[in-house]
């Protein structure tokens, strides 16, 4: 179901699970009123519209947000094979130059490097040693490329996600934690 009337569309989708409304911002900047798919929930049409007037500084401020990112780094969003082609050999370079100095400071030995059209993955590490990161790496802030890097290079002495792997990360990126959130608002 469809509303309007916040100065903004709004899709309203009811969910088995769900115990109370909830509005979620979609990356495209859409709107969600997600409701508990219950006879025992009932909400008018009122009260939504009354809900979203009292979240509406949230809403366009989240909106806004999403907006900005896009215009920031559109070529992030691009799905085309054709982008992915256009785009390898040079997060190649950049990739393969970072996991080479960190390497050298750091002491990381590992099998090879892959560039793969993942969506769902900055990078990975596998038991062989093998690193794989996406080519979006490229559209990345510095940071956050370094970030990706160390994080897979630190996977090649813990393959898992434990205090001493974390630990190892912090001692080679001290703000780690800063730089993760940034990156987990794009994926």
């Amino acid at each position: 179901m469809m509303g309007g009337g916040q100065g903004f569309e709004y899709e309203i989708i009811k969910r088995p699970r769900l115990r109370s409304l909830k509005i979620v911002i979609q990356k495209n900047q859409e709107v969600q009123v997600l409701i508990p798919k219950s006879r025992l929930y009932v909400i008018t049409q009122k009260q939504i519209e009354k809900i979203l007037a009292e979240k509406f500084e949230f809403i366009m401020k989240a909106r806004k947000q999403y907006g900005e990112k896009s215009k920031r780094q559109p070529e992030l969003f691009n799905n085309s094979r054709e982008h992915y082609y256009q785009h390898r050999e040079m997060a190649r370079e950049l990739i393969q130059s970072k996991v080479d100095y960190y390497c050298r400071r750091y002491g990381f030995k590992y099998g090879r490097i892959s560039i793969r059209n993942q969506r769902t993955r900055w990078g990975s590490c596998s038991a062989k040693g093998n690193l794989n990161f996406s080519y979006r790496l490229l559209f990345l802030l510095p940071e956050e490329q370094d970030y990706i890097v160390v994080h897979e290079l630190c996977h090649l002495k813990e393959q898992n996600h434990s205090y001493r792997f974390w630990g190892l990360v912090e001692e080679i990126l001290p703000n780690y934690k800063m730089i993760d959130r940034g990156i987990k608002n794009k994926s």
